[in-house]
């Protein structure tokens, strides 16, 4: 069972923990979304190592527009509008601040 999922069965108390933690840095969607993919990197590795760390945040980008274009054929328009909105969100914060960024990914991926 991935760590997305034993997380999701927590307690309600436990929960509202998770729910303050994710914020527009890392989206909660993000986690839930590409969750085993997540879990699959070597997040550690890339804060050391600038060039696994881009690798692994076009990797990102790239497992998200592949999420994206999934849900474009289920024709969910809020969940669409809010991808394309985080992808869009993440784009900028990873150019801007792209070493914290890497951080924030190693966080969220545990």
């Amino acid at each position: 069972m991935s760590q997305w999922n034993q997380v999701q069965q927590l307690e309600i108390k436990f929960l509202e923990q998770v729910d303050q933690f994710y914020d527009d840095n890392f989206p909660m969607e993000i986690r839930h979304l590409l969750a085993q993919w997540i879990e699959n990197q070597d997040w550690e590795a890339a804060s050391n190592n600038e060039t696994m760390a881009t690798i692994l945040l076009q990797n990102l980008l790239i497992q998200l527009d592949e999420q994206l274009g999934r849900v474009s054929k289920e024709k969910n328009l809020l969940l669409i509008h809010n991808l394309k909105r985080i992808r869009k969100v993440l784009q900028v914060r990873m150019h801007s601040t792209f070493s914290e960024y890497v951080h924030v990914c190693i966080l969220n991926s545990v």
